[in-house]
C-alpha cells in the first residue's frame, strides 16, 4: 500500500469519490467500497457473494435514510475502519446489519462525534449468539433486566455457584434466556453489567423474582439435600453508559 495514498487499490474513479463525496453520493460510494474491500477476503462463492451483496445494500439504505443536510464526511476514517472490521462477520444476519447501522453512524452528524474506534473492535468480536443476546437484551424496556441463579451452600459462608443465570427477558419466566457465555462476553466489553445478590424494588421485576422463586427447575444439590442446600440469588443485568451508546448506534 502507497502510504502517501493509502486508497490506490481502489479504482480511480471511487477514490475520487471518497476523496470528494457528496451527501447524495456517499451511500453508493461506502457501499461499493465495502464490495471492493471485502472480495480479497473472502473466498470467491456464490454464497460469500450473496453476503457482501446484502452488505452493501444494508450500508446504502441506512445511509440513504439520514437526511441530506445531517450528512457529515469528517469522520470516513472511521467507516473505513468499520468495514475492515467486519470482513470475518458479514455471514451473520444480525452482525452485518449492526456493521452497516454502525458505518452508516459514522457519516451522520447527529451520532458520528459519539462513536469510539472500539465499537467496529467489539462488533469484531461477537460471536452469531452474543449478537443475538444483545439484541434480545437491548429490545427490553429501560429498566434493569432480572436474572436469577442458585447457589448451593456449602456452610461456612461458603457459597457455590451452580446452574447458569437465568435472564428474564419481558420480566417473565415464559421467555427465559440463558447464554453464560455471552453474557460474559459482553460484560468483558464494557457493554453490561452483571450484579448478583441485588434487585430493585419495581414491581414487574419483583413479580419475576417471585415466579422463578416457586419455578420447578431440575436442581438437585451434590448430597440430594436440595431443599436445604439450594439458595435462589437474584440480581440484575444492566447496560453501561458505554453500553447504552454502543447499543444506540448498532441496533
Amino acid at each position: 500500500m502507497d502510504p502517501e495514498n493509502p486508497l490506490n487499490f481502489l479504482p480511480q474513479n471511487t477514490q475520487e469519490l471518497l476523496m470528494n463525496p457528496t451527501a447524495k453520493n456517499i451511500g453508493d460510494t461506502l457501499g461499493g467500497i465495502s464490495e471492493l474491500l471485502l472480495s480479497p477476503f473472502n473466498i470467491v462463492t456464490t454464497w460469500t457473494n450473496a453476503h457482501i451483496r446484502k452488505f452493501k445494500q444494508s450500508i446504502i439504505d441506512n445511509v440513504n435514510k439520514i437526511p441530506e443536510e445531517n450528512r457529515d464526511f469528517s469522520k470516513l476514517n472511521l467507516a473505513m475502519k468499520t468495514i475492515e472490521d467486519s470482513k470475518y462477520q458479514i455471514s451473520d444476519d444480525n452482525l452485518r446489519e449492526m456493521f452497516a447501522k454502525l458505518i452508516a453512524a459514522s457519516v451522520d452528524k447527529n451520532q458520528n462525534q459519539n462513536l469510539s474506534p472500539r465499537f467496529s473492535n467489539i462488533l469484531s468480536q461477537l460471536s452469531p449468539s452474543d449478537a443475538k443476546l444483545l439484541k434480545q437484551l437491548s429490545f427490553n424496556p429501560p429498566l434493569p433486566i432480572p436474572t436469577v441463579s442458585y447457589t448451593l451452600d456449602m456452610g461456612s459462608k461458603i457459597e457455590y455457584p451452580i446452574f447458569e443465570h437465568r435472564i428474564g427477558i419481558n420480566y417473565s419466566k415464559k421467555d427465559i434466556i440463558i447464554n453464560e457465555a455471552g453474557l460474559d462476553t459482553l460484560t468483558s466489553l464494557g457493554i453490561v453489567r452483571l450484579r448478583d445478590n441485588f434487585e430493585i424494588p419495581e414491581a414487574s421485576i419483583q413479580k419475576f423474582y417471585k415466579e422463578m422463586k416457586y419455578a420447578e427447575y431440575p436442581m438437585q444439590s451434590i448430597d440430594g439435600r436440595a431443599e436445604r442446600d439450594m439458595k435462589i440469588v437474584n440480581g440484575i443485568i444492566q447496560f453501561t453508559t458505554f453500553g447504552e451508546t454502543f447499543i444506540n448506534t448498532v441496533i
